[in-house]
């Protein structure tokens, strides 16, 4: 730090020793003052006829070109004025399987009418994720990575314009710059016949057709035509070669075209405008007058070069120290400012106090951006995990980068998993609740294991994944986790634990066994608390025939993970087992359609009733080696849809929340403790589990739920409202109201009678 401070006192030393040489340099320039003062009036009458003629000769340019381009975008809001009087081009025909074809060739028809159209795109407010074109439908992570994949589409950017109330116009950036600006889009609301919008289509324009239009504006040697958004956000240039930085900053650009006239390093540009209030766009000309006064200098430069040569030799030598001795700092300075932007917000401060200012602002980032990594870990760190169980990673390496990434270390000599059941019952000595378990397994190590807990949603249990130093005991482990279990919480949960595996990549076979113990645990009754896969068949009676529970509990929660390999090798194993334990046609027959059920009935569950209609077809098998090829067969189509569509898993129970608060939001009944009782779990649980997937609280997404009701009631629909209220979900309408104008500004009746 003390060098850091001598450094700044060098350098605003050297700050004080240019100023002084500043100084001179002003007072030798004392001598040019009489010769100035008359070739400035000479020079001033040259110029000003001449920029007079120069602002006039844009102005005219830049008229015409308003004129061609407000034309061009008027015939696009035409077009799509059209189109919301073309049946073909409804919602209702874009998801038909048929007539989607036609709304496709209606498309391509409207395309053609105007040259600047590179591609329309229609998007419904009802189908958020689908995009329509004359190339056919699209969803969001198609249209940005793949169709346009050159371009910077932000997702969200896209979405809120793609939500817009009125037309809208900008420019997508490309990935490269290449000398040129990108993509310019064209958003145009689609309303219906009442007013109100339920759609939007977005023109993508031909930017080479564009710049053509503008380059007719102006001289391409002496200057360049601009195109502006109503933000003075750069749209388009006749052409992109040396545009000024200055007007890839709005700010800048404001100020800008309030000048008459910019100095910049190419010489003095001429400023024009022409304001298109229709579309909300800005056109400026930008004409280089160093250029179109080349002569009138040429006469000047003569009479001053006799003057200037004494004087030559003593300024280059000034200015040569002085930019020597600034250099250090304007680079620092600059390099702050391209990695930061402008930290000052005062054109006036000097560049030491502009980089202070860069120096607090990046310290304040870095804690803001540390702050935020340390609150989303817990929750990346949740989502790898439940991944690596879920059997989704399989390149050790790529796992090894992941759990580093969030903050996770192992032991290297073994994993298992344990389950942790959360279905206790309600005593004053079980366990409180799933969060309070949740938060103390979520990171536990002892002497030589390593922990980290991941809740489970449909199971309403908590995976932990053990990692194992050298030496361990996995049953010790097992014993001594649930003993600090047993000391924080009184009762001991019931655990199912998976065999052992050796590899990160494998640990999905434990999971699945893990899954396969608790289950037996559950409908076998045992008074166990913990119960090892490995140790299932010795829990079972001795018989003189008994069917293998344990393989037949592995197969189904396999089937359940979409795991093809540990489906395949299991039922490898019963087919095996039912050869050498079944010594008679009648046993191993009865043995086969155990075997067969078992598979169908995860099926059914999985794929639907018609996987049942496709499983009669095995049921007529010759042996067991044939019915064993029709049971991969099938299990890997159950392992394809889960894989596809994992209905059995998490994602699809997350989506059978949303989908059942969306359907009874409007219930006056409706309460947390009501979802959490509809889908068996914790309130605790599912309340942390909507404010991390919606980003809200339960209370605050019913109510917004309810004031997009409310609000489209009131402009659809010709109730009264206190009925409109009521239907909502609200009893106290007269409170409501209060609460209405709060949030919206104005009471309901005014918001009716607004938006009609």
């Amino acid at each position: 730090m003390k060098k850091l401070f001598g450094s700044f006192r060098q350098i605003r030393f050297k700050f004080k020793t240019q100023t002084f040489r500043r100084y001179v340099f002003s007072y030798l320039l004392v001598f040019l003052l009489p010769f100035s003062i008359v070739s400035f009036i000479w020079y001033r009458t040259s110029t000003t006829s001449i920029n007079d003629q120069i602002d006039l000769s844009a102005k005219n340019q830049l008229i015409q070109v308003q004129s061609i381009m407000s034309g061009n975008l008027s015939q696009l809001d035409l077009i799509t004025k059209q189109m919301t009087y073309n049946p073909s081009l409804t919602e209702k025909m874009a998801t038909h399987p048929y007539y989607a074809t036609e709304m496709i060739k209606e498309l391509q028809r409207y395309k053609i009418y105007s040259n600047l159209i590179e591609e329309l795109y229609i998007y419904f407010y009802d189908q958020p994720n689908k995009l329509y074109s004359a190339s056919g439908q699209m969803d969001f992570s198609t249209f940005i990575e793949r169709r346009y994949d050159l371009f910077v589409f932000e997702e969200k950017g896209l979405r809120e314009s793609l939500s817009t109330n009125v037309p809208l116009i900008y420019t997508v950036p490309k990935v490269s710059f290449d000398d040129s600006l990108g993509l310019m889009s064209y958003f145009v609301p689609l309303t219906s016949a009442e007013g109100s919008p339920y759609g939007t289509v977005m023109y993508t324009m031909k930017m080479l057709d564009i710049q053509r239009a503008l380059e007719k504006a102006i001289d391409q040697e002496s200057g360049k035509v601009l195109m502006l958004d109503k933000h003075y956000r750069l749209l388009a240039a006749s052409t992109m070669d040396d545009i000024p930085e200055m007007m890839y900053r709005p700010l800048q650009v404001e100020a800008l075209l309030k000048e008459e006239s910019k100095k910049t390093s190419e010489g003095e540009f001429r400023i024009s405008t022409v304001q298109d209030e229709d579309f909300g766009i800005t056109y400026a000309a930008l004409t280089n007058g160093s250029l179109a006064l080349k002569d009138v200098k040429k006469t000047q430069l003569r009479s001053l070069t006799i003057v200037m040569f004494l004087l030559a030799s003593g300024v280059v030598v000034v200015i040569f120290i002085g930019r020597r001795q600034y250099q250090p700092i304007h680079e620092l300075e600059k390099l702050m400012e391209q990695q930061m932007g402008d930290a000052s917000g005062d054109e006036e401060l000097d560049s030491l106090d502009k980089i202070g200012n860069h120096v607090v602002t990046f310290l304040k980032q870095n804690k803001e951006l540390h702050q935020e990594i340390k609150r989303q870990t817990p929750l990346a760190r949740e989502q790898v995990l439940r991944k690596l169980l879920m059997g989704r990673f399989k390149d050790n390496q790529e796992i090894d980068l992941l759990l580093q990434a969030v903050n996770v270390k192992l032991y290297s000599h073994g994993y298992f998993v344990m389950l942790v059941d959360t279905k206790m019952v309600t005593t004053t000595t079980s366990i409180q609740n799933q969060e309070f378990l949740m938060s103390f397994l979520d990171d536990l190590s002892g002497e030589n294991y390593q922990a980290y807990g991941s809740e489970l949603l449909s199971s309403q249990a908590i995976a932990l994944l053990v990692s194992l130093g050298k030496n361990s005991d996995p049953q010790k482990v097992v014993k001594e986790i649930v003993a600090k279990i047993v000391l924080e919480n009184v009762v001991a949960p019931t655990v199912g634990v998976g065999g052992v595996v050796k590899e990160l990549s494998a640990v999905n076979l434990s999971y699945i066994e893990g899954l396969a113990a608790l289950e037996y645990h559950t409908i076998s009754g045992l008074p166990n608390q913990i119960l090892f896969f490995n140790d299932i068949k010795h829990t079972k009676k001795k018989e003189t025939f008994s069917y293998p529970t344990e393989e037949q509990l592995k197969l189904r929660q396999s089937l359940q993970q979409g795991n093809y390999e540990i489906a395949e090798e299991t039922i490898h194993e019963l087919v095996q087992k039912g050869i050498k334990e079944q010594p008679t046609i009648a046993g191993m027959k009865l043995y086969s359609y155990y075997l067969l059920n078992s598979v169908v009935t995860s099926g059914v569950e999985i794929v639907g009733q018609d996987f049942f209609q496709e499983a009669e077809a095995a049921a007529d098998f010759s042996n067991i080696f044939e019915l064993e090829k029709e049971l991969l067969a099938m299990s890997k189509r159950i392992c394809c849809v889960v894989q596809k569509n994992p209905k059995n898993q998490e994602s699809q129970l997350q989506k059978d929340i949303f989908s059942y608060m969306d359907a009874h939001y409007t219930s006056q009944e409706f309460s947390l403790e009501q979802v959490a009782e509809e889908f068996d779990v914790s309130v605790s649980y599912l309340s942390r589990f909507i404010k991390k997937e919606s980003g809200v609280t339960f209370s605050k997404y019913v109510q917004d739920r309810r004031l997009e009701k409310i609000k489209r009631d009131l402009i659809e629909t010709g109730a009264p409202i206190k009925d409109i209220i009521t239907a909502a979900g609200y009893y106290d309408v007269s409170n409501y109201t209060r609460k209405f104008k709060t949030i919206v500004g104005m009471t309901p009746g005014q918001f009716r009678e607004k938006n009609r």
